[in-house]
C-alpha cells in the first residue's frame, strides 16, 4: 500500500512540478534587441515582405526600422510603438510606422514569445492608414532576440 502512494506521489509530481517551475513571462522577457522577418498579404494590394530590427526596452517602448516591399515597392521606414508582455507568455503590440518622417500606418499585433524569450512569433490584427481606412491583412511576424545574449 506505502508502495503504490509512494508511486503515485512520484507520478504526480512528474507532471505537476514542472509546470510550477515553468518561468512566467515578464516585461523583460521581451526586452532587448531583435531581428525579424514579416511576410504575408494585404488583400487587394498584393504581397509585403520586410526585414528589420528592433529595440524593445523593459518598459515597453519599441523603436526600429525595416525595409519594406508591397507588391515589390520598396521603402525604408521607421517605427515606434508599445509592447505589452503577458505572464502567460502572449502580448500585444502598437507600432506607428513612418516612412521619410511621415506617419504612414498604425499596426496592432497579437505576439507570442517562445523559446525561453529568445523568439517570437506574431500576426497583425489590424493596419489602419493616417485617414482612418482599416486595411485587411494576412501578414505574420517571426523575430529573433539579437541582444542581450540570454544564457541557456
Amino acid at each position: 500500500m506505502k508502495t503504490t502512494k509512494l508511486l503515485t506521489l512520484t507520478i504526480l509530481a512528474m507532471f505537476v512540478v514542472p509546470s510550477c517551475l515553468r518561468a512566467a513571462c515578464t516585461s523583460h522577457t521581451g526586452a532587448g534587441t531583435w531581428g525579424f522577418t514579416t511576410t504575408g498579404s494585404i488583400p487587394g494590394i498584393g504581397a509585403v515582405a520586410a526585414t528589420g530590427m528592433f529595440t524593445q526596452d523593459e518598459s515597453g517602448n519599441i523603436t526600429g526600422t525595416q525595409t519594406r516591399s508591397l507588391n515589390g515597392d520598396i521603402a525604408d521606414e521607421t517605427f515606434t510603438g508599445t509592447a505589452t508582455v503577458n505572464p502567460d507568455c502572449t502580448g500585444t503590440d502598437t507600432i506607428q510606422v513612418f516612412d521619410g518622417g511621415v506617419m504612414v500606418r498604425t499596426t496592432t499585433l497579437h505576439v507570442v514569445y517562445d523559446d525561453d524569450g529568445r523568439e517570437g512569433r506574431a500576426i497583425f490584427t489590424s493596419l489602419v492608414l493616417p485617414n482612418g481606412a482599416s486595411l485587411p491583412t494576412v501578414l505574420t511576424i517571426e523575430t529573433r532576440r539579437v541582444s542581450p545574449k540570454r544564457s541557456d
